[in-house]
C-alpha cells in the first residue's frame, strides 16, 4: 500500500516534490524546534493517484485544450470550475483510509475529534518554486472525517481555480507539474494572529523586522479584509520605530451556529483600536523571527497566532524579494 501521509516531524527539506513548501517548512520549524501545531502532510502522490484512479488525467486534458488563456472571461471561469467540480467529486478507495486514521490520531488522549485546519502547500515538479502565495485555498475550523475529506478535495481542486491557472500560464508552467500535498493541521483558535516579516519588504532593509497583527484568525491580515495593526522594530534592539493601531472592525473565528467553518463577526467597539499586541508580544514575535531567519539563512514571512498566550508559527517562506 503506498504511503500518503506524513507527520509534520518525517519531513525534511529535501521533500518539496512531496509535501509542497508549506508542509515541507512546517517540518522543517518542528525539526529546529519552535512551535508548530502538530499535523500531517497528504503527500502529492495521493493527488496524483486520485486522478489516474478516477481517470481525472485525460477529461481534465481534453477541458484545457478548450481554455483560450489569453482572454480572462467567463468562459475561463467556467471551464476552470469544470475541473475543480471533477476533483471535488472523485471517489477515494480504501488506500486512502490513511488520512482519517491520522486525523483522528491528532485527538490525543480526550477522544473528541479535533478541530483542524486543511491548507493548500504547493510545488511545481523540476523546479525551485514552492509558494503560489494566495492561489489555493485554505478552510479552517474543520471537524469531522467526512468534512476533512470533503475539504482535501476541494484543497486538490484549487489546483484548478482559475487565478492559479491563469498564473501558471504566465509563468509558462506546465499545469501536468503543479504539485499539491495538502496540510492537516491542529487548529489554533488565537485571540491574535498576524504576518511578520524579518526583513523590511518595502524598502529591502534587513535591519527591520515588519509585524501587522489582528484579532482572531490572521486570515483577515492575510486576505485584507481588516486594516491591521503595524509595527516596524529595529531588528538589533527590537525597538518599535514606528506603529499604527487601526480601527480593526471585523475578526474571523468559529462559525458557532454550524460548529463548523469559520465566520466573521464584529469587533467588540472598546476592542476596534486598542493595541491587539503588547510590548512583551512583539519583543517574543521578532526573537523568534530572528531565529527562524538564522535557520533558513535569508529572511522569512512568517505566519503566526497567540492562542492563549502561547506563540505557535503556522507557516514560514522565504521574502520573495530578498
Amino acid at each position: 500500500m503506498p504511503k500518503y501521509i506524513m507527520d509534520f516531524s518525517e519531513i525534511s527539506v529535501d521533500l518539496i516534490e512531496s509535501c509542497g513548501g508549506k508542509g515541507t517548512y512546517l517540518g522543517e520549524l518542528i525539526k529546529a524546534g519552535f512551535n508548530v501545531p502538530p499535523g500531517f502532510c497528504i503527500v502529492s502522490d495521493a493527488y496524483f493517484d486520485m486522478l489516474k484512479c478516477n481517470k481525472l488525467e485525460l477529461l481534465i486534458d481534453e477541458i484545457v485544450q478548450t481554455i483560450n488563456f489569453e482572454n480572462y472571461n467567463e468562459e475561463f471561469e467556467q471551464k476552470t470550475q469544470m475541473i475543480r467540480d471533477l476533483v471535488a467529486k472523485c471517489e477515494l478507495p480504501s488506500e486512502y483510509e490513511q488520512i482519517s486514521n491520522a486525523y483522528k490520531d491528532l485527538a490525543g488522549a480526550g477522544g473528541a475529534e479535533p478541530y483542524v485546519a486543511v491548507r493548500s502547500s504547493v510545488a511545481v515538479k523540476g523546479t525551485a518554486i514552492s509558494s503560489f502565495p494566495g492561489m489555493m485555498d485554505t478552510y479552517h475550523y474543520i471537524r469531522g472525517t467526512e468534512e476533512v475529506f470533503k475539504k482535501v478535495k476541494e484543497c486538490w481542486a484549487s489546483v484548478w481555480t482559475a487565478r492559479a491557472a491563469m498564473l501558471r500560464y504566465q509563468k509558462g508552467i506546465d499545469h501536468a507539474m503543479a504539485v499539491i500535498a495538502p496540510v492537516i493541521q491542529r487548529m489554533v483558535d488565537p485571540e491574535v494572529a498576524g504576518v511578520m516579516f524579518t526583513g523590511n519588504p518595502i524598502n529591502l532593509s534587513r535591519d527591520e523586522i515588519v509585524i501587522e497583527s489582528t484579532w482572531g484568525l490572521g486570515e483577515a491580515v492575510v486576505s485584507g479584509k481588516v486594516t491591521s495593526d503595524f509595527f516596524l522594530l529595529d531588528k538589533e534592539s527590537l525597538q518599535v520605530k514606528n506603529k499604527k493601531i487601526n480601527s480593526k472592525e471585523i475578526r474571523f473565528g468559529v462559525d458557532n451556529e454550524t460548529g463548523c467553518g469559520r465566520k466573521e463577526y464584529a469587533v467588540e467597539p472598546h476592542m476596534r483600536k486598542k493595541p491587539s499586541l503588547t510590548v512583551e508580544q512583539l519583543v517574543k514575535l521578532a526573537q523568534t523571527g530572528k531565529a527562524i531567519e538564522t535557520y533558513f539563512s535569508t529572511p522569512q514571512d512568517i505566519e503566526w497566532a497567540f492562542e492563549k498566550g502561547v506563540l505557535y508559527f503556522l507557516q514560514t517562506r522565504k521574502i520573495l524579494r530578498f
